[in-house]
């Protein structure tokens, strides 16, 4: 319990006629209403703490969980085999690491987005290749699928309010089917050189 002070009396009149059990009756009901106070705004403070950590832990709840991604790693030896030995292929490198979501996997948009935001490198690309995608053309590429077929795709870029992302389109309803690919699974989409061509590869995890 606090002490009371002057400051606690500013507003109490003291009559010429009070005794001593008056002053004394006036000390304690100061100190009630002092009291009274602070429990008043004890309750304000719990009552706002309860209701942050309430929509604290509402927020909590409504959170997509953080999904546990793989490491990403080197490019695995069977693939690399088959890029080099198979295929001629040369500079190889990991373009992005993502989990697929509903809309990469839709039939109805039919399309894998990769934003800039998680592209591991944009050097896979050669100058003129960039000036392509910037000037809204698609680049024809050769894509080896998880299954090890090859399948021919267009990579463009799309280029929105706030950010811009590459886009793999055609026959890309094909390789989700082809491979059973689904919502939330983890996928690497690795780029190469085949005689300077650029070609890609896409691996599930």
């Amino acid at each position: 319990m606090e002490l009371l002070t002057s400051e606690d009396f500013k507003n109490t009149r003291i009559q010429p006629e009070w005794t001593a059990m008056d002053y004394l009756l006036e000390v304690v009901r100061v100190d009630q209403e002092k009291m009274q106070e602070q429990t008043l705004m004890n309750k304000k403070k719990n009552g706002g703490l309860k209701r942050k950590l309430q929509i604290q832990e509402e927020n909590n709840k409504n959170k997509r969980p953080i999904t546990s991604y793989p490491p990403k790693p080197l490019t695995p030896e069977g693939l690399k085999q088959h890029i080099v030995e198979n295929m001629g292929g040369s500079n190889c490198v990991l373009v992005i690491q993502k989990q697929l979501f509903f809309s990469d996997v839709n039939p109805q948009a039919s399309r894998l987005l990769i934003p800039f935001s998680q592209v591991e490198s944009h050097e896979f690309l050669n100058k003129s290749e960039v000036e392509l995608l910037k000037n809204k053309e698609a680049i024809k590429a050769c894509l080896v699928e998880p299954s090890m077929e090859e399948i021919e795709i267009n990579f463009k870029r799309w280029d929105m309010r706030k950010k811009s992302m590459y886009v793999v389109t055609t026959s890309w309803n094909s390789i989700v089917k082809n491979n059973k690919l689904k919502a939330e699974d983890v996928v690497q989409l690795w780029s190469f050189r085949v005689n300077s061509i650029l070609c890609f590869v896409l691996q599930k995890l």
